[in-house]
């Protein structure tokens, strides 16, 4: 134990034994039997300045009495102070338990959940169930190495078992409230489902949702069986505390696998149009390669025997435009004879000159001739 615990208690105690001489011949004795140093430091304090306020102390111990009230507070104060530390580093201790499940995955991160809860908090027996719609389904059953094999171990059930939230109230209620329970006796509250209550052969349990989305999206069980360690209020606040953070590490697995998922997406779609980039620029280089070629046998100027596979390159419409062009065509004539608007037949032309690799209207139209000439 903590020598500062120690001392507080000891002065608990004193201020308690106090309190209880001053009361003695009164029917207000402080309850020192009560669970906890807070309750009997309250209940001491509580009926000494109800005996102050009633006048039934004697004159000479009315001073006692106030100093004893004096100290009561100071040891309440210590002693909240001290529990609001403890809290806090039993609140670390959940959250360092949760966040080793981080780098898992969603699925990973589930299954692994009830081990982490009985390695790293105290419990003796996890289990994590899925909720969907009305049904409670368990996924998974740990226990320490110690009950494994012992007839508290229905791994066998929970495997199988697919359950209606319409037998179980208790659970229900998880499901819709959002808050944690602690049940004392599970066997004799009408609330839980006797079924598994049976199976499980447990005394009593602690039981917190498990949320994502603001939906609740599963269950965590937890119990301590064959202990003399009752379960209590700080269990299920410990548990809810880890269900909280298991939704949390959990959503973000779920949101890191789906970036993973659309990253792989972008990579594919990248590796294909570069596949078709590619493609197009060996094609292109083809292209310029035969253009630039000398036409076999012909008796045409250099300038002129820049031969090209027209028909390869351009669509219906281009060569229809380009077989206009060769007879000296303006784009409105163009346009008239072709029924289509003189913008169009300009972007035409231009895509026309980029696909032959023509400067000009000129170029093209003696590339579309030399063209003719090797066709007859």
């Amino acid at each position: 134990m903590d020598p500062d615990h120690a001392d507080l208690e000891h002065q608990a105690a004193d201020c308690i034994g106090r309190a209880r001489k001053l009361l003695v011949d009164h029917q207000h004795n402080p309850d020192v039997g009560s669970p906890t140093l807070s309750v009997s430091l309250a209940a001491a304090r509580g009926r000494l300045v109800e005996a102050l306020t009633d006048g039934q102390l004697a004159e000479t111990d009315i001073g006692d009495a106030c100093r004893v009230l004096v100290d009561i507070e100071r040891v309440q104060e210590q002693l909240a102070r001290t529990e609001a530390i403890r809290r806090i580093a039993e609140l670390g201790e959940v959250h360092d338990a949760a966040v080793t499940l981080r780098g898992l995955s969603p699925r990973q991160i589930i299954e692994a959940a009830p081990e982490v809860v009985c390695t790293q908090l105290p419990f003796a027996r996890s289990m994590v169930s899925a909720v969907s719609g009305s049904l409670w389904q368990p996924r998974r059953l740990y226990l320490r190495p110690e009950l494994d094999g012992s007839p508290l171990d229905f791994s066998d059930y929970v495997d199988s078992a697919v359950l209606s939230l319409a037998e179980a109230p208790l659970e229900t209620e998880l499901v819709r409230r959002r808050v944690p329970a602690l049940v004392a006796a599970p066997a004799d509250d009408d609330r839980t489902h006797k079924e598994i209550v049976s199976r499980s052969r447990t005394s009593a349990y602690v039981a917190a949702p498990v949320m994502s989305a603001g939906k609740v999206i599963g269950l965590l069980h937890a119990d301590r069986p064959g202990s003399e360690h009752v379960l209590d209020p700080d269990d299920r606040d410990r548990l809810d505390t880890f269900a909280t953070i298991l939704a949390i590490v959990y959503e973000q697995a779920v949101l890191k696998h789906r970036i993973q998922l659309q990253r792989a997406r972008v990579e594919e779609s990248f590796d294909a149009t570069q596949t078709m980039l590619d493609r197009i620029s060996k094609a292109d280089a083809v292209l310029s390669h035969q253009a630039a070629a000398p036409v076999e046998g012909s008796t045409d100027e250099p300038g002129e025997n820049r031969a090209l596979e027209i028909n390869s390159v351009l669509t219906v419409r281009e060569r229809e435009i380009l077989s206009h062009l060769a007879t000296g065509a303006t784009n409105n004539q163009i346009a008239q004879a072709l029924v289509i608007s003189e913008g169009t037949v300009k972007s035409h032309v231009k895509a026309v000159l980029k696909k032959l690799h023509a400067p000009t209207r000129a170029a093209a139209t003696a590339l579309y001739s030399s063209q003719a000439r090797r066709a007859r």
